[in-house]
């Protein structure tokens, strides 16, 4: 990540603090403003079928198989069917 990058992970967290009425960051603030940073916002209103959960779950285990089998790629951290603001289920 970038300065610039890591500059807006910590500005995320401190206003998810504070919308959440704390005066200190949390490790999960932290956690989440990664995700917010690297793929956007939730989409709490997405509604997804199970059909599509069960879809989109092999696809995304698919993506993990492959990077964990490359040579001299960073490890798999997280596999998330979660729909966020930017990526394919960000539409």
């Amino acid at each position: 990540a970038s300065g610039a990058d890591l500059a807006n992970i910590i500005n995320e967290a401190a206003l998810l603090a504070v919308k959440l009425g704390r005066k200190r960051v949390l490790q999960s603030d932290l956690e989440e403003s990664v995700e917010v940073v690297i793929a956007g916002y939730q989409r709490k209103n997405a509604v997804l079928s199970d059909k599509d959960k069960l879809t989109i779950s092999y696809h995304e285990i698919g993506h993990a198989l492959v990077a964990a089998k490359q040579e001299n790629a960073a490890p798999v951290h997280k596999i998330t069917i979660v729909p966020r603001t930017s990526g394919a289920l960000g539409r």
